[in-house]
């Protein structure tokens, strides 16, 4: 069994952590059937990139531990929220609009992924709002 890191987290095996990436990579595949275009958070433009699914995968034996699907909103939306939220204005239509955007694709992502025999939950993590649990893949 792996150790656990200085935060209590023990990590995966590389087969676990291998089976997980593999899980994932089939995620954004049969995703990009329905015209969904993949976020990276690790490209040289991930700032100005237009957005989209990004797929996160915590290879960690605990309850967060998994394959997390996040909508990337537009970055002008991004930086407008932001703005809004360091400027004390959590009413501000521009942070509800975010939000709502977040929901509904919450809710068509998991939709998607029930059309393609995933299984697959709303996240119930303070950390992870609005995003998507994969648990498993096609049956």
């Amino acid at each position: 069994m792996n150790e656990e890191n200085e935060w209590g987290l023990r990590p995966l095996t590389p087969s676990e952590t291998d089976r997980l990436r593999e899980l994932a990579e089939a995620v954004g595949e049969d995703l990009g059937q329905f015209g969904l275009t993949l976020y990276n958070r690790e490209a040289p433009d991930w700032e100005t990139a237009a957005g989209g699914l990004e797929i996160e995968v915590d290879a960690f034996d605990d309850a967060a531990g998994g394959i997390w699907l996040h909508w990337t909103v537009h970055p002008a939306l991004r930086r407008a929220s932001l703005e809004a939220h360091q400027s004390g204005r959590p009413n501000d239509s521009v942070i509800r609009a975010a939000g709502h955007v977040h929901e509904r694709m919450a809710s068509a992502i998991l939709s998607m992924l029930k059309a393609l025999g995933y299984v697959a939950e709303n996240s119930n993590d303070d950390y992870r709002p609005f995003a998507i649990k994969v648990l498993s893949g096609p049956r």
